[in-house]
C-alpha cells in the first residue's frame, strides 16, 4: 500500500511526548502520521499535504485548539476535514465549547487504544463520504458541461438555416413561423452560453479579460438595445449616468451580460406604461450601479433565494423564467470582487444594485 491509499493524519499537540503516545496507540493502523506542535505549524502541514482527519490539543500556548478549531471551520479549504479534539476537560461547559467550535468529536486523555481507533474510524468514514459525493458532484457538472457544450453544434445550424431561409420567398405565415423559430434559437444559444460561462465561474476557469471603461457610454449603448422592446411594452428606459468619475476595470463582456440581464428582468416584470431607471452612483473606491424598476416586486424571503442557480422565486405564468440570469449575474460580479442585492423601491418595484470595485484585485484575476 502506497501513501496515496492510506489515510493521513495530522497530529497537533505542544507536548512531543504525545506524539508518541499516539503512533504506539495506533501501531498497524497504516496511517500516514504528520505532527505539529502549534496552529502555525499546523497550517503550513495543511498547505503541504491532503489530510484526511485531525487530532486537535484544545491546551496549547499562543493558539489554543478551540481557537484554531473555529478558523479551520470557516476556511473553505479545510472546514471539510473533520476535527477530534483532544482534551482533558471534562465538563459539559466544556466539550460544549468544544462542539460549538465546529469539532466533529472529542476524546478525554488519557488516550485509550480502543476509542481512539474507533473514533477515527468512524471520522474516515465521514471524510470518505464526503469525498465520494464530491466526485459525484464533479463527473455530474462535467457531463453537464459536456452536453450544454455538444448543444451549439446543432443549434448552430439551425439559426444559420433560419438566415439562410428569410432570403427565400416565403409567405407571411411561413415568414413568422421562421421569424418565431430564429428568435427560440437565439434565446436558447444565450442561454448555452450562461451555462458555459457559469460553469467555467464555478470551477475557477474563466480568464478575466478586464479593460478601463468609462461606463457612461458603455451603458447608454446597452439601453439602446432594448429600446425596441421597451417601446412596444410603452415602457421608458431612463438612463441617469452622469457622475464625475465613471471610469473603472471590469471585463466588459462579463459586464454587458449582467446589465443585459438586469434591464430584461426589469422590462420582464414591468407592466405596461412604467418606467426604469438606470443609475450610476460612485463611491471612493467602487462604482454603484442601479436598476430601478416600477414592477412586481421581490418578497423579503426571496430576495436571497433569486440569486441561487435555476431559483424563481414566485411562477409567473406570463413570463418566461428560467431561474439563470440573476445566479449568472451574481457569480460574474463576485468574480469582480463585487457584489449585487435587492432593496425595495417605494411604493412599488424592486431596485437591484451592482457594487463593483474601480480597481480589479488581482485576487479575483
Amino acid at each position: 500500500m502506497n501513501d496515496r491509499d492510506r489515510a493521513s493524519l495530522l497530529v497537533v499537540d505542544d507536548e512531543p511526548s504525545n506524539f508518541d503516545v499516539i503512533e504506539a496507540l495506533l501501531e498497524g493502523e497504516n496511517y500516514n502520521l504528520y505532527y505539529a506542535r502549534n496552529a502555525t505549524r499546523a497550517l503550513i502541514c495543511l498547505e503541504q499535504n491532503q489530510v484526511d482527519v485531525i487530532l486537535l490539543d484544545v491546551m496549547m500556548p499562543e493558539i489554543d485548539g478551540i481557537t484554531f478549531c473555529s478558523y479551520l471551520k470557516k476556511n473553505p479549504n479545510y472546514q471539510y476535514i473533520p476535527i477530534i479534539m483532544v482534551t482533558a476537560l471534562t465538563t459539559k461547559e466544556d466539550l460544549g465549547r468544544c462542539l460549538e467550535a465546529g469539532a466533529d468529536d472529542f476524546i478525554s486523555k488519557p488516550l485509550n487504544w480502543i476509542e481512539l481507533r474507533s473514533r477515527l474510524h468512524a471520522m474516515l468514514r465521514i471524510k470518505q463520504q464526503y469525498d465520494y459525493l464530491q466526485l459525484l458532484l464533479k463527473r455530474r457538472e462535467e457531463m453537464a458541461e459536456i452536453i450544454v457544450h455538444d448543444l451549439q453544434n446543432p443549434l448552430t445550424s439551425i439559426i444559420l438555416s433560419c438566415e439562410m431561409l428569410k432570403t427565400t420567398n416565403l409567405d407571411p405565415r411561413q415568414g413568422k413561423k421562421l421569424e418565431q423559430i430564429s428568435i427560440a434559437g437565439k434565446r436558447l444559444e444565450e442561454q448555452i452560453q450562461t451555462l458555459l460561462t457559469m460553469a467555467k465561474l464555478e470551477t475557477g476557469r474563466l480568464v478575466l479579460e478586464p479593460v478601463y471603461l468609462q461606463l457612461k457610454p458603455f451603458l447608454e449603448k446597452l439601453i439602446q438595445d432594448f429600446s425596441a422592446i421597451a417601446v412596444a411594452k410603452q415602457i421608458t428606459i431612463i438612463p441617469n449616468l452622469d457622475i464625475e468619475n465613471d471610469e473603472a476595470m471590469i471585463d466588459s463582456h462579463l459586464f454587458s451580460r449582467i446589465v443585459n440581464n438586469l434591464l430584461s428582468n426589469a422590462l420582464k416584470y414591468s407592466p405596461r406604461g412604467k418606467r426604469i431607471e438606470v443609475k450610476l452612483e460612485e463611491a471612493p473606491e467602487k462604482i454603484i450601479l442601479k436598476v430601478i424598476d416600477q414592477g412586481r416586486g421581490v418578497s423579503q424571503q426571496l430576495k436571497e433565494k433569486i440569486f441561487k442557480k435555476y431559483e424563481t422565486g414566485v411562477q409567473y405564468s406570463d413570463v418566461n423564467q428560467t431561474g439563470l440570469g440573476l445566479a449568472f449575474c451574481q457569480m460574474a460580479i463576485c468574480v469582480h470582487g463585487g457584489k449585487i442585492y435587492v432593496e425595495d423601491n417605494h411604493p412599488q418595484g424592486a431596485i437591484f444594485i451592482v457594487e463593483i470595485p474601480r480597481e480589479l484585485n488581482v485576487e479575483f484575476r
